[in-house]
């Protein structure tokens, strides 16, 4: 398992993966169930001149799988780092940009940044085929900000209309695609969004100070370049599902010290996306007595020993 700092200005490894995983053992277990499909992509089709790069606190924690045949490295992060890239608005959804901007500041080649929460599902080389043609990638559009799709935009659109007067395209940014920024896809020709994407960051967060700014800033950016493409077909991102976790927990508990391969294959058992519509179910079908009481959702306990016999 290959581990370095330094930066590698080689043409000939020009396709990147990034994470960003640092903080509590949930992220890394979520990081590490990312990599697990990733393994399982990679073994139908890899992309040719593939590196994974894990920005972290603790690279320490991934040696430990020491049979893990990824490309990956690692760029060391400590609190410091982290609080600086945080900037003076103390944004925690800031440090992705900064980053991105680190990671490109003297590469060339596609990038293909993660957020830990993802399950890779489809093989990657198309998608980095795109990338490499100019296309820019986020996770899925969830909707045009003037649109008020819940309360969060509707708020957005209402500090857009009274606060700036900013266009793109000829278009009054409300009136954008709001874009999931788990996921971002882009060739380092565009980098200088990235200091575009920071100064809107800076500049929106201290008077809007909802999560939302960050993702609203690739957004913007990305569809002044052209029309944003989803990267859903192949990947899910289960930002919404934070009570997986406790399944995470559970499965590295359960099958540790098993070998990288094995993992990979067990961890397919593990579905995502049937868990996202469970909860959507139970959510849509409380009682008025349950949304009162406040009763949130829990995750089936899994006899992961049962489940293994149906791999």
């Amino acid at each position: 398992m290959p581990d370095s700092n330094k930066k590698n200005s080689s043409l000939d490894q020009h396709n990147y993966i990034v994470f960003q995983c640092y903080g509590n053992e949930g992220v890394f277990q979520e990081c590490a169930f990312a990599l697990l499909s990733l393994t399982r992509s990679f073994e139908i089709q890899q992309p040719e001149n593939t590196q994974i790069w894990i920005y972290t606190d603790n690279p320490d924690w991934f040696r430990a799988f020491v049979d893990c045949q990824l490309p990956l490295h690692f760029r060391y992060i400590d609190a410091e780092t982290i609080k600086e890239w945080k900037g003076k608005i103390d944004f925690v959804h800031r440090v992705k940009i900064e980053l991105l901007k680190d990671f490109t500041r003297d590469r060339q080649g596609n990038i293909l940044y993660l957020d830990a929460d993802i399950c890779i599902t489809h093989p990657l080389k198309q998608l980095f085929a795109g990338i490499d043609a100019g296309k820019l990638y986020m996770h899925v559009m969830e909707s045009v900000v003037s649109q008020r799709a819940n309360p969060i935009l509707t708020k957005l659109d209402n500090y857009l209309r009274s606060e700036t007067t900013i266009t793109i395209n000829q278009k009054p940014i409300y009136d954008l695609e709001m874009w999931n920024a788990g996921v971002l896809g882009f060739n380092t020709k565009y980098r200088h969004l990235l200091d575009e994407v920071l100064t809107f960051t800076d500049c929106e967060y201290p008077k809007f100070s909802k999560h939302i700014i960050e993702q609203f800033a690739f957004s913007i950016f990305f569809q002044q370049e052209g029309k944003v493409k989803s990267a859903a077909p192949y990947m899910l991102h289960y930002w919404n599902l934070k009570e997986a976790r406790t399944l995470l927990a559970d499965f590295f508990t359960h099958f540790s010290g098993m070998s990288w391969p094995n993992l990979a294959g067990y961890a397919s058992l593990l579905q995502m996306h049937v868990l996202m519509q469970e909860k959507v179910n139970y959510l849509a079908n409380r009682s008025i007595a349950d949304k009162l009481q406040g009763k949130h959702w829990v995750p089936p306990a899994i006899d992961w020993k049962r489940l293994a016999t149906e791999l």
